[in-house]
């Protein structure tokens, strides 16, 4: 099989494991779990910059870390795919505003931010800013390896954000059924720093044998 191949049968393989996880289990009470987990983080409480996202269908909900990251005047963002490219962006919520207000229906069903939000700005201007990256995906290994859903829209972020030189901690945001003992890696997919579930937080930096073998895309 190649890695492609190995991917796919994968995701096939999370997808069945996560609709019985959210069948069985409460799934706003294990968010909750995740969400506590970050906020007692120090990647958290140092962090200038906060990106998450509007949770979908069957994704770890994440959207209270945004609301207290405003809270505490950091920055907070979440994604917009770029209409029509492989690429997005991420927007700045208002903090003044509802964030339903902030809200619209976007590519492939997703809840997005509106596109008159304020897009962070990928450039120097980011540099030695401390940033704390929320990603989602279908599965996650203790070392950081990352399976997403296929589309690469994360990937390709992150590249452009790190060549800003900002400080970029990249955190896997999950279920507890979602982290796995190995994962089907190439060269182009990011790995996280650190992974956070209902259970504790795995650090994943100073365990990486090999550093062409990272994460994957969404």
């Amino acid at each position: 099989m190649t890695i492609s191949e190995q991917k796919q049968a994968m995701r096939g393989k999370m997808r069945s494991r996560l609709r019985a996880f959210c069948a069985e289990n409460d799934v706003p009470g294990v968010s909750l779990a995740a969400r506590q987990a970050v906020l007692a983080s120090e990647q958290f409480c140092r962090a200038d910059i906060v990106l998450g996202y509007f949770f979908h269908g069957d994704e770890a909900d994440c959207t209270d870390v945004l609301y207290r990251a405003l809270l505490q005047e950091k920055a907070a963002g979440v994604p917009r795919v770029v209409p029509h490219t492989p690429n997005m962006d991420f927007c700045l919520l208002d903090g003044t505003l509802p964030f339903g207000d902030q809200v619209e229906r976007g590519a492939f069903g997703i809840s997005e931010p509106v596109a008159s939000l304020e897009k962070l700005p990928l450039s120097p201007a980011l540099a030695q800013k401390r940033i704390l990256m929320l990603v989602p995906g279908l599965a996650f290994t203790q070392d950081g390896r990352r399976l997403g859903r296929g589309k690469g829209f994360y990937d390709r972020y992150i590249a452009r954000l790190r060549q800003t030189d900002a400080d970029v901690t990249l955190a896997g945001f999950c279920f507890p059924c979602q982290i796995v003992d190995d994962l089907p890696t190439d060269r182009h997919d990011a790995r996280m720093d650190i992974v956070f579930s209902a259970a504790s937080p795995r650090n994943t930096r100073g365990n990486r044998a090999n550093p062409q073998n990272n994460g994957s895309s969404r």
